[in-house]
């Protein structure tokens, strides 16, 4: 039977344009440099992600703007993309429904974010998580279980999980690990298994950096006797410098946290913090003491000497610190909240409840702005710190509350600006005082110093519990008037009060959020503790702070109260949320004696809420019916705000969302995901979108599938979908909100489209295609006659597929196992198999092509199922087939007589694609549509590669009006070949071509400038076409330049044959070196490609060489490169004019085949081009030369050439034989202009010899 490997996969990559901004990375020179120094290529590299699935999403840059190609793990994946602000999220739809319900966390497929924490696969090897393991008891907790592809790097017993390293190159084995792949456990009650109960990233915690003791009254703690003496505080930062003079003797533990690193504080943060706390001044004489000098320090490196730590080390500190005495627990560290399920602030609490200890954590320094403290600030046993300057003023930058669930943070502030303490040895944090000290600002500043007075009243009261400690040194704080409660708390620590004051309060009374509507009274006590040997009357007092509040909102149960000696007393404040109009309100309740000498201040808080009204969002299935066997995706966009979309799943056959929303304007999306029984393809995709709803009153909001259109194209030439990807754009006025969601399906996904309600003009509706020639036809021809519809099981590229007619007989195999082949003759055969939870897919197609079976068709046997998924990246060995369970049993039927015939007709490689964008304002109720030939633009496209069956991948991007979002299909393709690609025309669009495996993630890859193609155009376009060289592309206006100091080369390091690629970026493995000189003297060398270098103003020759080497296995032509460019340059601007550099580009054109070859001992013609950076006039080519060598360059023979034009020159090369060479023709070529500038360029096998 004939048969080939598949050279273009439609189940392809999903590819996604993000049109958030961006930079080029060739720019203007920079001001200076020291020496020569590699140029950042942040728009020349592609950055991968491995995802915890084992997919691979790669980070590139496409003319100023990121794109994201996602390589899956299985043909079969489908993802979702969108963004949320400027975050980018890549999520497989296999993990939605664990997103859903809490179980993983969606920060792992939050590509930016990860990359922004060196999380992307060149700065980590692993994926960084927290596990949290079902109750268990304490015996089995100690000895969890390790999924496999991953380690435990520590025990986590506060959050009942452990520290996880998931190894990226077994990211798919950990993921298969965890996840029940069985019908149960895809369903909408999906659970994780594998000994697992949640999964969270390990996210990057920082240092929160951006006359303070005597400010909050230390001194008169000293001296009534109290320093901290017989308290041990812990300080979890970046570390300690042990032998600083304010330091020594003062720490009795120390750990580190941080691999690789010891205790020793490479940072600075870490020191400061501690001498804050305990130091004893002794490097300045007792001047910069620290607020508690008695107090004894356990020390914790959780951040490492950059200044971060993962939340995993964060939390093992914590636990060490709290397990080994720590009565106070300093935290000047954090990071985003993650909301309910926070792991840092789950262990706060639990371990403040199990030790005693207290933790005072800094807010954090993302001011002014509101709902801004971190985590785990958040924690609701933490005494959360915010920042003030040396005039209780708080400082800009301290992160204000309330939290998201309206809860009020910080309770307490203390100085943070500016704050002179220890220096750690040979860092350089904060503005150097001295050889000893430093200054900083931030709530990291301000924290220790609440952490050294908490240690002064634990002296004072060592029996006293944490939240004992924390109440007593919040409402003995100073309160700043007319400063909200969201930012100061009860306000400023008062050290002095704390200590000689016996009476103390509920430091903070928080009514929480108050729905809108709320009208019935809310009752809560302010208890008064008295520790002294005298009754104590107070008179109350309720002052607004920071704003307006009605007299009427907060009434006193008491204008006075008596708090009996050693006693309690309990005052009520009764809030009436009736009286405010939406907003954050805050008070101060303060108590004080007749005399003044008693202060008690009590922080009373309270939201309330926005007028909101509830909406229920009702989806029904196609069939009429509430979706079943599906999860379904609701995004809620606020037409009144800018702001990220919320998104809300649901699970199963509820249908229903029911949201309580703000008054105002709202746009809905809707997405369900219709899956086959046991949960193996999606196999139908219901859409649909609504604008322009005014919620002012509770409402239904119905997305009725039965009003739903199958989505549907026609072409000129017959076709079928290799996939498709649907597209939403929300706009607001004359401009389009970041509101973008992308769906890209398989094409045996049906996809439906139900129409958009109210106002369309507000949405843009896009559909984009990728459709071949149909790649499979098939019927039964005996007995009897009649077509059946089998598809191909998604296989990797290389996988058997079908060319031509075959009239195959049917065997009934089974279940496909080895003796289901007993005694059958399957040898040149098709196997007909029923799927089976006992067999993979994969083991199935084996077992087939072990028996000797040409093709095979894999079937349901359970009703209305389709279609079978096959994991990995091996190709299948021969043509794999599914089919849906009617058919399916039909066939078998007839199999079971020995009497079927089927016949299959195939097209391997498509001679032609289609890729076709459809746009309009909201979602028509008619989705069927036909492609007209006047509308297509015609791109004749060569795929050159120098070793057979090459796998790489091509893409193009087509920009719909007004789209800010875009993703397309990035087709797994074999190399060589000629394809036949029609084109929407009139958009802007772009190519994009692998030189490489796609599945490595792009590690090489070319694209075009974006342009328009007209209707009716017709175009050539051949890739990596011989001779690729290195050279500065076309586009780049500042690829060589210079400013009054500093000059720029920046040449692709291998570029092919065509002007007209934008970029071609480096493969990670290339091997690449810069050397410069000016007027013969060496100014250095850099492994770079691309390079700044110092230049002088007066006029000097440059010689700028560069090196590009390539060693990969399907890379066998253009192996090195080396160019050497000379030129003269003055410069006599104004010091920041950008000036182009005489540098000359190579371009080659050679008749060469698509392997890249020419036949031996043919004469061929060349036509040589030379290039000035764009911008720039070009001179005349005074002298060119051409050389041959067939032995690597070790000999040399020089070929006759003409000039063309000024810039251009004409060859004859001489080829020689194949005999007693090594197959390849490497070339040697110098040109020399009107101004004496020149160009060497050696390429190394520029091309082939058959």
């Amino acid at each position: 039977m004939q048969w080939k490997k598949s050279t273009w996969v439609g189940a392809a990559l999903a590819a996604t344009l993000v049109a958030t901004g961006g930079t080029s990375a060739y720019g203007k020179p920079p001001a200076s440099v020291a020496g020569v120094t590699a140029v950042p290529a942040s728009s020349a590299t592609a950055t991968r992600v491995t995802l915890v699935t084992g997919d691979v999403v790669t980070l590139t840059n496409l003319s100023g703007k990121p794109a994201v190609t996602v390589t899956p793990h299985s043909p079969d994946s489908i993802f979702r993309t969108y963004s949320v602000g400027s975050d980018v999220y890549v999520v497989p739809m296999a993990v939605a429904p664990f997103i859903a319900s809490g179980q993983v966390d969606q920060r792992l497929f939050n590509i930016t974010g990860l990359i922004a924490q060196g999380y992307d696969d060149a700065h980590s090897s692993t994926i960084p998580l927290i596990v949290r393991y079902p109750k268990q008891t304490a015996a089995k907790a100690a000895a969890p279980t390790t999924p496999a592809g991953s380690r435990v790097t520590r025990n986590l017993r506060s959050v009942r999980g452990a520290a996880v390293a998931a190894d990226k190159k077994q990211a798919a084995t950990f993921w298969e690990a965890v996840d029940d792949d069985t019908a149960k456990g895809r369903g909408p009650k999906a659970k994780l298994s594998g000994g697992v109960e949640h999964i969270w990233l390990d996210g990057k915690v920082h240092a929160a950096l951006d006359v303070s003791v005597p400010q909050i009254g230390t001194p008169d703690a000293w001296s009534a006797g109290y320093d901290g003496t017989g308290v041990k505080v812990a300080v979890l930062d970046t570390g300690v410098d042990a032998n600083h003079p304010d330091l020594v003797g003062q720490i009795v533990d120390a750990q580190s946290f941080i691999p690789g690193q010891t205790v020793e504080d490479g940072h600075g943060h870490g020191t400061h913090v501690a001498a804050t706390i305990a130091g004893t001044g002794a490097g300045s004489g007792g001047k910069h003491r620290g607020v508690a000098p008695g107090a004894k320090l356990l020390v914790g490196k959780v951040l490492s000497n950059e200044g971060s730590g993962g939340e995993s080390e964060i939390i093992a500190g914590m636990e060490w610190a709290a397990h080994s005495g720590a009565k106070v627990v300093s935290m000047s560290l954090g990071g985003p909240a993650q909301g309910d399920s926070d792991p840092m602030a789950e262990a706060v609490n639990r371990l403040t409840a199990e030790t005693g200890a207290l933790f005072t954590i800094a807010a954090g320094n993302s001011g002014p702005g509101t709902t801004t403290v971190g985590s785990p600030g958040i924690a609701a046993a933490a005494l959360t710190v915010g920042a003030v300057d040396d005039a209780d003023a708080i400082t800009y930058f301290s992160s204000r509350g309330p939290l998201t669930d309206g809860r009020l943070k910080p309770e307490i502030t203390a100085p943070g600006s500016q704050i002179v303490a220890a220096r750690a040895s040979g860092t350089t944090m904060g503005t150097p005082v001295d050889d000893y000290y430093t200054s900083a600002s931030g709530t990291s500043m301000a924290t220790p110093h609440v952490a050294g007075a908490a240690a002064i009243l634990a002296q004072e009261h060592p029996d006293w519990t944490p939240e004992r400690l924390k109440s007593h040194l919040v409402s003995t704080a100073k309160t700043t008037p007319g400063t909200s409660v969201y930012s100061q708390g009860a306000g400023r620590t008062d050290v002095s009060r704390a200590v000689r004051q016996s009476v103390s309060g509920s430091g903070v009374v928080d009514f929480g959020s108050q729905e809108w509507d709320s009208t019935g009274q809310v009752v809560k006590p302010i208890t008064y503790v008295n520790d002294g040997d005298q009754a104590v009357t107070l008179a109350l007092t309720v002052k607004a702070a920071g704003g307006d509040l009605p007299a009427r909102s907060l009434a006193l149960g008491a204008d006075t109260v008596t708090v009996p000696a050693r006693g309690s007393a309990v005052v009520n404040v009764t809030l009436d949320p009736g009286t405010v109009a939406s907003g954050a309100y805050g008070a101060h309740v303060t108590a004080a004696s007749a005399d003044g000498g008693t202060v008690v201040s009590t922080a009373v808080a309270f939201v309330k809420d926005v007028e909101r009204f509830d909406i229920s969002v009702k989806l029904i299935d196609v069939d009429g019916k509430a979706p079943a066997s599906t999860y379904s995706i609701v995004w809620v966009f606020d037409q009144n705000r800018a702001r990220p979309a919320d998104m809300h799943y649901i699970l199963g056959a509820e249908g229903t969302v029911d949201l309580r929303l703000p008054r105002g304007e709202y746009a809905f999306a809707s997405g369900t995901y219709r899956f086959t029984p046991d949960y193996s393809q999606v196999r139908d995709y219901v859409y649909g979108a609504a604008s322009g709803i005014h919620l002012d009153a509770d409402q239904t909001l119905t997305f009725d599938g039965r009003q739903a259109s199958l989505i549907t194209v026609g072409t000129p030439k017959p076709s079928e979908t290799r996939r498709v990807t649907m597209g939403l754009t929300l706009l607001k006025g004359d401009r389009s909100l970041n509101y973008s969601l992308q769906d890209g399906m398989a094409g045996y996904t049906r996809m439906h489209a139900i129409p958009s309600q109210l106002k369309k003009e507000n949405l843009l509706h896009r559909l984009n295609w990728s459709l071949t020639a149909p790649e499979l036809a098939a019927q039964i021809v005996s007995p009897g006659a009649f077509p059946i519809t089998p598809e191909y099981v998604n296989g990797w590229v290389g996988s058997a597929r079908l060319d031509g007619t075959h009239v195959l007989r049917v065997v009934n195999a089974g279940s496909g196992r080895p003796q289901d082949y007993a005694g059958k003759a399957a040898k040149g055969k098709l196997a007909l198999v029923r799927r089976s939870d006992a067999l993979t897919t994969g083991a199935q197609i084996n077992n087939a092509a072990a028996a000797g079976a040409s093709a095979i068709i894999i079937y349901h046997d359970a009703p209305d199922s389709w279609g079978v998924s096959l994991y990995g990246r091996t190709p299948t060995a021969i043509p794999a087939l599914t089919l849906g369970s009617e058919q399916g049993a039909r066939l078998a039927d007839l199999a079971a007589r020995d009497t079927a015939m089927i016949q299959l007709k195939g097209i391997a490689a498509s001679p032609y694609t289609y890729e076709v964008l459809k746009h309009q304002q909201g979602i028509l109720p008619d989705q069927s549509y036909q492609v007209g030939a006047g509308e297509l633009a015609t791109v004749e496209a060569s795929f050159h590669a120098s070793a057979p069956d090459t796998e790489g991948g091509y893409g193009r991007f087509l920009i719909g009006p007004q789209q800010t979002f875009l993703v397309t299909t990035f087709a797994r393709m074999t190399m060589p070949r000629s394809v036949t690609e029609y084109v929407t025309a009139g958009l802007p669009t772009l190519e994009l071509v692998s030189t490489s495996p796609v599945w490595e993630g792009l590690p090489a890859f070319q694209q075009t400038a974006p342009h328009v193609l007209e209707p009716g155009q017709r175009v050539t376009r051949s890739w990596n076409k011989a001779v690729v060289r290195s050279a500065i592309t076309a586009n780049h206006p500042d690829g060589a330049a210079r400013n009054r100091e500093v000059g720029v080369v920046l040449p692709t390091g291998l570029l092919d044959g065509a002007t007209g690629q934008l970029y071609a970026y480096r493969h990670g493995a290339d091997k690449e070196m810069t050397t410069v000189y000016r007027d013969g003297q060496l100014l250095g060398s850099v492994a770079s490609a691309q390079a700044a270098f110092p230049m002088t103003p007066e006029r000097a020759q440059y010689r700028v060489v560069t090196d590009v080497q390539r060693n990969q296995p399907t890379w066998t032509t253009s192996t090195r490169v080396n160019t050497a460019w000379t030129f003269h340059s003055a410069y006599d601007g104004d010091g920041d004019e950008a000036v182009r550099l005489p540098v000359i580009s190579i371009d080659y054109d050679l008749n060469v085949d698509l392997d890249n070859s020419v036949p031996a001992e043919s004469t061929v013609g060349i036509q040589l081009g030379f290039r000035y950076p764009k911008g720039m006039h070009p001179l005349r080519i005074a002298d060119t030369k051409l050389w041959l060598s067939s032995d690597d360059g070790a000999t040399w023979q020089q070929m006759a050439v003409t000039a063309n034009g000024a810039t251009g020159a004409t060859g004859a090369i001489k080829n020689p034989a194949l005999r007693g060479n090594n197959g390849f023709v490497t070339l040697k070529v110098q040109a020399t202009d009107a101004d004496g500038n020149s160009v060497e360029q050696i390429v190394t096998r520029a091309y082939r010899l058959r």
